[in-house]
């Protein structure tokens, strides 16, 4: 019995390292957005929109489509989130998203809509199927720095 139980766990045992090395340590998710490098340090109180709740501000030359800087509600040690302004779908640096007060960032093009609010980007009406792209944010001493 002890040999037929060894010949049985070897086997399994090598099947487990296998399949659990294939879902440890993912690299971080890749999105369809091109990679832009972002390295950013804002002053909030240099821009009104950005103290109000659900506001955002558009960063023209930043990121791959533009960047959008929006004030979460959900959140109060960090309460900023940025994504790149450039939709999903349409993938194009001259297409870009547009945020509302509701948390809602729509394509212009293709009318995909993403949510803002709780920081995921995700969208909520197709075509898109894709997140919008996400960065670090920091809020620290009064700055928000954003970084990919």
């Amino acid at each position: 019995m002890f040999h037929l139980s060894r010949k049985l766990y070897l086997p399994l045992l090598i099947i487990f390292l296998i399949l659990a090395g294939t879902n440890a340590c993912k690299d971080e998710y890749n999105s369809v957005i091109p990679y832009a490098p972002v390295n950013m340090n804002i002053n909030p109180t240099n821009f009104i929109e950005l103290n109000i709740p659900g506001g955002s501000y558009y960063f023209a030359n930043a990121g791959y489509g533009g960047i959008i800087l929006f004030r979460d509600l959900t959140d109060n040690s960090n309460p900023f989130l940025a994504f790149d302004a450039a939709c999903t779908h349409e993938i194009s640096t001259t297409t870009r998203v547009v945020a509302d007060q509701s948390g809602l960032a729509t394509c212009p093009v293709c009318k995909s809509q993403f949510i803002l609010f709780g920081g995921n980007g995700n969208p909520i009406k197709g075509p898109a199927i894709e997140a919008l792209r996400q960065y670090k944010t920091t809020y620290t001493g009064g700055r928000i720095i954003i970084s990919n």
